[in-house]
């Protein structure tokens, strides 16, 4: 009987184990990537400074997503916190989730978190949007930029390219130039998330949006986005061929290498683009804020939040080590391990501003208070999937532009029920 009892638990310690939960004072969810090495490097220091368990599950992009929904419906507790990239918070929001933290402000004295946090990346943390409580804390501070040669743009009679009709006309030369080697111009085209990344600041910068100011309507096929899917494919036609295929990885890839001369890209390629042994291009690449339309140019925001799960057993755990995450000292310290930070006095910290790997920061502090969040809609995952395999098709030319507008419109009112 004793034998069998120990064979149960064991076996129950194995499971708890695999799900990455055995003997844990609190648990975190985070994706497999630089965002989540970073709060497993904090979590490290946190555990050694507090003799405090702190167990770090890490996924694939994806699979965080599906792992923590699953949690939530479930209301499993397996999760304590989790790693969200923001357009995810409406879904975990308003389907229960995600806990509020108003209370665990109150009773830490605190009103809310504090005012050196960008506005932009606070605004995000709240559900409804930048009006409803806090349901999570910003932790890397991603928005895009815009990532070109001044030396090739100049070659080209642009010195700072202002408006997406100076980047059309410095790519234009470029790629005439190239004569097939070198490309003005690059983005991702991939189905999905890839194309719509770098569509959606054109898409606004031309004075179109996915819904209506009070989200009853979509208003994808409008004369705005018709003129912002206009210089889309103008901009496909100065990049590579075969780029309805391309990723962050071709992209990235082809800036680094010197075989294109802009894109719209995220902050963790700084890194590479200035590292000796990954670039040829250290210290060539210059950082600008998107470029405008008819309308001034916003960047996308991405940036990953933390919050704590509704099914959660260890809350006060979480909130405490998430406030601790955020402070202004542990910020610097995950910048230093590569991730963009959500304060201003990270942002004008004279120890990283003076480092030639950081020089980007006061133009991405101007990018995240220029930036527009993704639609706050619960269904966004589904809504960027559809919209992106149609953005594709047109890339690729197996659909008009004029049909994708149309057949995006179509899928989205289908997702979202809306007319």
């Amino acid at each position: 009987m004793v034998r069998k009892l120990f064979l149960v638990l064991a076996a129950a310690a194995s499971a708890l184990a695999i799900n990455g939960v055995a003997w844990a004072d609190f648990t975190v969810l985070v994706p497999s990537s630089s965002e989540g090495d970073g709060l497993r490097a904090a979590a490290d220091d946190y555990s050694k400074m507090k003799g405090t368990k702190v167990e770090i599950v890490q996924a694939p992009y994806a699979n965080v997503f599906e792992q923590g929904a699953n949690a939530g419906a479930t209301k499993s507790g397996v999760f304590d916190i989790i790693l969200m990239d923001d357009p995810w918070i409406p879904f975990f929001a308003e389907n229960g989730h995600l806990e509020d933290l108003t209370p665990y402000f109150k009773n830490a004295g605190m009103e809310g978190p504090d005012n050196d946090f960008l506005s932009k990346s606070l605004a995000i943390c709240r559900n409804p949007y930048n009006t409803g409580p806090y349901v999570c804390l910003p932790y890397v501070g991603n928005a895009q930029m815009f990532f070109y040669d001044a030396a090739k743009y100049k070659e080209a009679g642009v010195d700072a390219p202002k408006t997406w009709d100076d980047v059309l006309k410095a790519s234009q030369t470029l790629t005439k130039n190239g004569g097939g080697r070198y490309f003005g111009y690059v983005f991702r085209g991939g189905q999905g998330n890839p194309v719509v990344a770098d569509f959606m600041p054109i898409f606004w910068s031309y004075g179109a949006n996915m819904f209506n100011e009070d989200r009853t309507k979509v208003t994808i096929d409008t004369p705005e986005g018709a003129a912002a899917m206009k210089m889309f494919m103008a901009l496909r036609d100065v990049s590579p061929k075969g780029i309805e295929s391309y990723n962050a990885n071709e992209v990235g890839t082809a800036l680094a290498a010197g075989a294109a001369a802009s894109s719209i890209n995220w902050p963790n390629w700084v890194a590479t683009f200035e590292d000796p042994s990954q670039s040829k291009m250290v210290g060539k690449i210059s950082y600008a804020p998107i470029p405008a339309g008819t309308k001034p140019g916003s960047s996308e925001i991405g940036h990953w939040t933390m919050g704590i799960m509704s099914a959660s057993k260890n809350k006060q755990e979480a909130f405490d080590f998430m406030v601790w995450a955020t402070s202004a000292e542990q910020i610097k310290i995950s910048a230093t391990r590569g991730n963009p930070p959500v304060r201003a006095s990270v942002f004008a910290d004279p120890e990283l501003t003076s480092q030639e790997q950081f020089r980007h920061y006061p133009v991405l502090m101007e990018a995240i208070q220029a930036s527009t969040p993704r639609p706050r809609h619960p269904k966004w995952p589904e809504i960027e999937n559809a919209f992106g395999i149609e953005l594709s098709k047109a890339v690729a030319g197996t659909i008009t532009p004029e049909e994708a507008l149309k057949s995006s419109q179509a899928a989205v009112e289908e997702i979202t029920g809306l007319k």
